[in-house]
């Protein structure tokens, strides 16, 4: 006698309840359960029609994992025993080899890499993606998940897998995980008493070196300054709130919007922590994400300072973790930021997304003929990268002194 397993009889319920409802709904011309509609379609012809007899749970996960993957790159889906492994692996090993990760095409990106850090040392650029992780491929798998398998105890060893523009074949790289932390912030007096800042992290526990260090230089007798944002890719959203504040009085530093374009939290500057008004640039470039995009977009658009370099990656949304009944878990983006001008700092089309700078260095000829420059000079592939990368931070900083030295310096002023 033929008997009906309970977990298929459990799912033909649940699709024959469903079914009804969507069916009641696009009778009633709910546009949204019309679109549901052949969603449940298609898993019908699936469950019916494909030329074996499909797993209706792997079906559900992917369709799951689809929908989230359709939305932005930092929304995933994960059954209950995906993100409990997740965790598992963060609280078993806490180093990492020190990059930024996001998704270009739908490939893992590399967007920016921490300095002299494991994969920097290694030979990992900005701008590569990554392929596979030990042998195995990550096009399939979340920002999160690949996170997830970069990490492990101190001192243990990976090999990466990049693709690399203009390279043929992809590249390996073997990378000891390091809990060794990068010095978040740098300072030093340039010529015409500039004082450089250079800050490689907005996270919550660099602030207050970051703070200090901007008051050492103005007690120094800098009397313009110089934040170096570029390839800074690390931070909370209220980190970079205080750093700007640092450099406003009054007015607005960022906003969140939500889907019906409502604010749903607005930052301005606190007067109590204002430090200085002396002239600004600040140097952003490409691997530039995030935290201290909301930096830049603040003091942009407030006129506070000049930003020089080039347009930063464009990294700015809020995202919620949701557990469902079944113990599958949903991270999901639920707000996005925007500059005091109201501009949106994430957009999920590229030429629309990021911070641009006031001045463009290098410009697009000055740029080619860098790269050719490289492209003949005799020494290895990496030192010729580093050499490039040298050249072009140096025409950067420049270019920052240059328009700094143009403007009269102000009385000092410093809290």
């Amino acid at each position: 006698m033929f008997r009906i397993k309970p977990r298929l009889l459990l799912f033909l319920g649940s699709f024959l309840i469903v079914i009804y409802g969507v069916s009641a709904a696009f009778y009633a011309g709910d546009d949204a359960y019309k679109e549901l509609s052949v969603f449940i379609n298609v898993i019908k012809r699936i469950r019916d029609d494909y030329v074996e007899a499909p797993d209706m749970n792997k079906v559900q996960e992917g369709a799951m994992r689809g929908l989230l993957n359709a939305l932005d790159p930092y929304c995933s889906f994960f059954t209950k025993e995906q993100y409990s492994e997740i965790q598992k692996r963060k609280e078993n090993g806490r180093a990492d080899i020190g990059v930024v990760l996001s998704k270009r095409s739908d490939m893992i990106y590399i967007v920016s890499c921490d300095r002299n850090g494991p994969a920097e040392t290694a030979g990992i650029r900005s701008g590569d993606y990554l392929i596979a992780i030990d042998g195995q491929g990550v096009e399939d798998k979340s920002i999160v998940e690949v996170d997830g398998l970069l990490r492990g105890v101190a001192g243990s060893g990976v090999r990466i897998t990049i693709f690399r523009s203009l390279r043929a074949k992809s590249i390996e790289y073997d990378i000891t995980r390091s809990l060794q932390p990068v010095a978040p912030v740098h300072s030093r007096m340039l010529d015409g008493q500039v004082g450089l800042l250079e800050v490689s992290s907005l996270a919550e526990s660099d602030i207050e070196q970051i703070k200090i260090k901007l008051k050492t230089l103005i007690s120094a007798g800098a009397e313009k300054l110089i934040l170096d944002l570029r390839d800074c890719a690390e931070g909370s959203p209220s980190a970079a709130a205080e750093l700007a504040n640092y450099f406003m009085r009054k007015g607005i530093i960022y906003y969140s919007q939500n889907r019906e374009g409502e604010r749903i939290q607005t930052v301005e500057a606190e007067p109590d922590k204002f430090i200085t008004d002396l002239p600004l640039a600040i140097l952003i470039n490409g691997s530039t994400a995030a935290a201290p995009e909301i930096t830049a977009g603040a003091l942009k658009d407030q006129k506070r300072a000049t930003i020089v370099g080039e347009k930063s990656f464009g990294l700015g949304s809020s995202q919620k973790t949701i557990q469902l009944k079944s113990g599958a878990v949903l991270i999901i983006s639920t707000a996005k930021y925007y500059t005091p001008g109201g501009s949106v700092i994430q957009n999920e089309t590229v030429r629309n997304a990021g911070i641009a700078p006031d001045i463009e260095v290098p410009d697009n000829d000055l740029r080619q003929d860098l790269a050719v420059e490289s492209y003949y000079d005799e020494q290895e592939d990496t030192a010729k990268y580093r050499i490039l990368r040298e050249k072009i931070n140096k025409i950067q900083i420049d270019k920052a002194l240059e328009i700094l030295l143009k403007e009269s310096a102000p009385v000092k002023k410093a809290a």
